[in-house]
C-alpha cells in the first residue's frame, strides 16, 4: 500500500486517475476524444462551407486545396459534412449511451441485489424484450411521436439496455456475497444505501468497459436506421450516413468512404483505449499498486 497516498488522504477516483495518467494509449484515446468533442461544439465557426451547399457543376471532385476531404456527388464539402456528422455522431452516442447505462444499471443492480422473485420476473422481461425486432420498436415511435433527433437517441437508448442490465446483474450477483456487503448489513445499512455507497462503485470496470463498447455499437445503429431512412436526414449527415453513401460509390469515388470511415475509426480506437485505461485505473485490486 502506497503509505504516501494515505497521508496525503487521496482519495479513490484521484488514486484511480494517477494510475490513468501512466497509461499512454488510454491518455491517446481521451486527448484524441476530447479534440474531437471541442472541433465538434465548434464546427459551425470552423467549418469552410454550410453543410448544404451544393455545386452540381461541382459534382464529385477528389481531394484539394480547396476542398480537403473532396466533394460528394451533389458538389457538397466532404470536409464540413464529416465536421457536421460529428456533432450528430458524437450526440447520439453520448445521449443513448447515457439512456441505456441508467436503465441497464438501475435494472441490474436492483434484479441482483434483491434476487429471488423480483430478479426472475425483471430478467424474464429482459429475456422478452430482447426477442422484439429493435427496428419495429422504433418504427412504432417514429408514427406515433414523429421524426425528431431526440427521439432517435432515446428510441436507440431505449434497445441498447438490455445487455448492460444482464452484465451488471452477474457483477452484482458476485459482490453481494462478498463479506463488505455483510458488513453493510450489519450496521444497518438499508438496501438501496448498500446498492449506490457500495455495489455499484464496485461495478464501475465492467459498467465503463461495456459503455465504450456501447458507445460505437449506438453509432453503427444509427448509421443502419439511417440507411433505412429512419435515421438522419437529408441535408443532415452523421458518420454513419456518410459511411452508408460512400458505399454505394466507393468504386468510383473512394474518399466518400474512406474519410468517413477513417474518421468513425479513429473514434472507435480511442473509446477502446480510454475504456482498458479506465477499466484499469478503477479495478479496485489495482489500488495497492
Amino acid at each position: 500500500m502506497n503509505t504516501q497516498a494515505i497521508e496525503s488522504g487521496r482519495s479513490l477516483f484521484n488514486d484511480a486517475f494517477a494510475r490513468l495518467k501512466k497509461n499512454k494509449l488510454a491518455l491517446f484515446g481521451l486527448i484524441v476524444l476530447s479534440f474531437m468533442a471541442v472541433v465538434a461544439i465548434l464546427t459551425p465557426w470552423i467549418a469552410p462551407y454550410p453543410y448544404e451547399l451544393q455545386n452540381l457543376d461541382l459534382g464529385a471532385s477528389p481531394p484539394s486545396l480547396q476542398h480537403w476531404f473532396g466533394t460528394d456527388v451533389l458538389g457538397r464539402d466532404l470536409f464540413t459534412r464529416v465536421l457536421y456528422g460529428s456533432r450528430i455522431s458524437l450526440a447520439v452516442g453520448l445521449v443513448a449511451t447515457s439512456v441505456a447505462l441508467t436503465i441497464g444499471v438501475l435494472w441490474g443492480v436492483t434484479s441482483g441485489f434483491i434476487g429471488g422473485t423480483v430478479d426472475v420476473v425483471m430478467m424474464r422481461i429482459v429475456d422478452t424484450l430482447y426477442a422484439l425486432p429493435f427496428a419495429i420498436f422504433i418504427i412504432l415511435l417514429t408514427v406515433v411521436f414523429g421524426r425528431s433527433l431526440l427521439l432517435l437517441f432515446l428510441a436507440i437508448g431505449a434497445v441498447e439496455w438490455l445487455t448492460m442490465a444482464r452484465i451488471v446483474r452477474g457483477e452484482v450477483l458476485n459482490l453481494r456475497r462478498q463479506e463488505f456487503v455483510d458488513a453493510a448489513i450489519a450496521i444497518g445499512l438499508s438496501r438501496w444505501q448498500i446498492i449506490f455507497r457500495h455495489i455499484i462503485p464496485n461495478t464501475l470496470g465492467p459498467i465503463i468497459v461495456y459503455t465504450t463498447l456501447t458507445i460505437p455499437s449506438v453509432i453503427l445503429l444509427e448509421s443502419f436506421l439511417s440507411f433505412l431512412g429512419l435515421g438522419v436526414q437529408a441535408p443532415q449527415s452523421s458518420w454513419g450516413s456518410l459511411i452508408s453513401g460512400g458505399v454505394e460509390s466507393m468504386e468510383e469515388y473512394p474518399w466518400l468512404l474512406i474519410f468517413p470511415g477513417l474518421t468513425l475509426s479513429i473514434t472507435l480506437f480511442s473509446l477502446n483505449f480510454l475504456g482498458d485505461g479506465l477499466r484499469d485505473a478503477l479495478d479496485p485490486r489495482g489500488s495497492g499498486d
